[in-house]
């Protein structure tokens, strides 16, 4: 009986040591993506230091909910953080909007992005480029939108 007891947990412990060996990849790539992630984090908020425009709005135009932050391409490990807002119905429109953020943006050393259309603008912060970006829901009726800095790319 003391043979059989000994037997299970030696072959317990080497299963347990052998998921463990197959599964240490996995947690590298977990941890080395949440250090990035984080590190990229840091690059975007230092890019809302001058001035958060994640919490500004034209007037009248009251956010929904509170920021957002995501990592979830765990290939580029691009980091946004973002704050949803919906349009009060009144005189607001698209391009009311996005010339608000923008004004604002350049006013505090942002750059527009070199495609002409884009609402995109980029700031490099440490070696980083930051974009900024306005995106109106198609979902919504062009009544809700976004306003997001990330490591993305515009």
């Amino acid at each position: 009986m003391k043979k059989v007891v000994r037997w299970i947990l030696v072959v317990g412990v080497g299963l347990l040591v052998l998921i463990g060996v197959a599964l240490l990849p996995l947690l590298s790539d977990v941890w080395e993506h949440r250090r990035i992630c984080e590190a990229n984090y840091e690059s975007v908020e230092t890019a809302l230091v001058s001035f958060n425009i994640l919490d500004t709005a034209p007037a009248g135009i009251e956010p929904e909910g509170e920021r957002d932050r995501s990592c979830t391409d765990t290939d580029d490990h691009h980091a946004t953080i973002s704050r949803s807002y919906r349009l009060s119905g009144q005189a607001d429109s698209q391009r009311v909007v996005e010339d608000f953020y923008r004004g604002l943006a350049l006013g505090k050393g942002w750059k527009p992005y070199s495609i002409a259309e884009s609402t995109c603008m980029v700031m490099e912060v440490d070696g980083t480029e930051i974009s900024l970006d306005v995106w109106f829901d198609p979902e919504s009726d062009g009544t809700s939108y976004t306003v997001s800095a990330s490591t993305w790319p515009c």
